[in-house]
């Protein structure tokens, strides 16, 4: 009897577990909490269209890591690089996939191909839990065509863009017209890295003063060539040309070609998680001004050399982006600038993170500013006649702090 009883009781205690253990799914992990972290994506679509999975705002609350970089490919493309990573677990599961969007996408097609990555890169992180009833898998079979063993391009991975706009505007004193157009071209391997651009604006503004009429004239034009070869995982070389004019600025042209070199400290197959570059460049260039400049000059052959630096680190607690240049000219190293952009986005504490971003310069080398301009003259500041400052700064500061419900899934799209 008493053995009985006992084993009455044993399966009394048993019924539920197994009653529990078939509610939850045979054994089954829950719905993956997913955190995800990007500034070019289409966030709302994604969690429209990937609902197998629930998005948290915090890191704290997420199981999946999700960080999304881009970058430009050639001919204007986008190149995505999604790490799918498991959270509060040095041993867990750490994906990488990348996703190349060409220029002709249009954004939903971009869109589109990102969220299928974004699907693909989760399957493996869901098949043990209570997801994996409801997914399914689909292909689709390419056309079947004769195999290559490489691409047949013949546009040799060059690409053209061609752009033309045109705008106006006015009131009752003024009006302002712009026509702008340019032609780009590109071609990216994984040794040579070549891009040219021509491009030229006309703008003109005609305001309506007491006594006149003002006819200000702000046309420029730009060329800007580089060609650069990869010659090791860390380090290229490049060589630019520049020709230029701007009304503005009183410069008839300006033209250049500089020899460069930059190295990256850490491997350009991990420059979307972090980057460590320093470039030197040194310019022998030709100038003339449609105005005698302060410094007594028409025209003039000089030489600068510019060094620049830039550190960027995109992790879980955020993302820190530094940039310093400096450079001088040759004849004469008083006259020089120097440049620093830092940006900070940092995650402190659960819900709370501080955004800060600015720039300074130091500007000594505005060699171009005509002799006989008066800065203060209402005429010149209405044609937006270059004005002599020895610095110029911006800065950002941000704080945000988010709190409520953990859950981000409910896409509501009216008003």
């Amino acid at each position: 009897m008493i053995r009985s009883a006992a084993g009455f009781l044993f399966l009394l205690l048993l019924l539920p577990a197994q009653y529990l253990y078939a509610q939850t799914g045979s054994g089954l992990d829950p719905i993956p909490n997913v955190y995800l972290d990007c500034n070019a994506c289409d966030v709302t679509y994604i969690r429209t269209n990937i609902t197998f999975v629930n998005y948290v705002r915090d890191q704290e609350d997420a199981s999946i890591y999700l960080n999304i970089t881009d970058q430009r490919t050639g001919g204007g493309g986008r190149e995505f690089t999604l790490i799918f990573s498991e959270i509060d677990n040095p041993d867990g599961r750490v994906d990488t996939l990348r996703y190349s969007s060409p220029s002709s996408d249009t954004n939903d097609e971009r869109r589109i191909g990102l969220s299928r990555h974004i699907k693909i890169g989760l399957i493996p992180f869901v098949t043990q839990t209570v997801a994996v009833r409801n997914l399914d898998i689909f292909y689709e079979a390419p056309e079947v065509t004769e195999e290559k063993g490489e691409i047949d391009d013949p546009w040799d991975n060059w690409i053209f863009d061609i752009n033309l706009r045109s705008n106006m505007s006015g009131e009752a004193s003024e009006f302002n017209f712009g026509l702008f157009s340019g032609l780009e071209a590109e071609r990216t391997t994984h040794i040579w890295k070549i891009r040219a651009r021509v491009r030229g604006e006309i703008r003109r503004r005609n305001v309506e003063l007491t006594d006149r009429t003002l006819n200000v004239n702000r046309d420029w034009g730009d060329y800007w060539g580089m060609a650069g070869y990869s010659i090791s995982d860390h380090a290229t070389i490049a060589l630019f040309s520049r020709a230029r004019f701007s009304k503005t600025n009183n410069i008839a042209l300006e033209s250049y070609i500089a020899p460069a070199i930059e190295y990256n400290f850490f491997p350009y197959d991990e420059f979307q998680q972090r980057r460590f570059v320093v470039q030197y460049q040194i310019a022998p260039s030709y100038r003339r001004y449609f105005n005698t400049t302060i410094f007594l000059k028409d025209s003039e052959l000089i030489m600068n050399q510019e060094i620049s630096t830039r550190l960027r680190y995109d992790q879980r607690w955020g993302r820190i982006d530094v940039r310093m240049s400096g450079m001088h000219y040759f004849h004469d190293t008083s006259i020089n600038n120097f440049e620093i952009n830092p940006s900070f986005n940092i995650r402190i504490i659960r819900g709370l993170s501080v955004s800060l971003s600015g720039r300074y310069r130091i500007i000594n080398d505005q060699l171009s500013l005509e002799a006989q301009i008066d800065p203060s003259d209402p005429d010149n500041i209405i044609r937006g006649t270059q004005r002599p400052t020895s610095y110029d700064y911006s800065v950002s500061f941000g704080l945000s702090y988010t709190f409520g419900s953990i859950y981000n899934n409910i896409v509501n799209p009216r008003f």
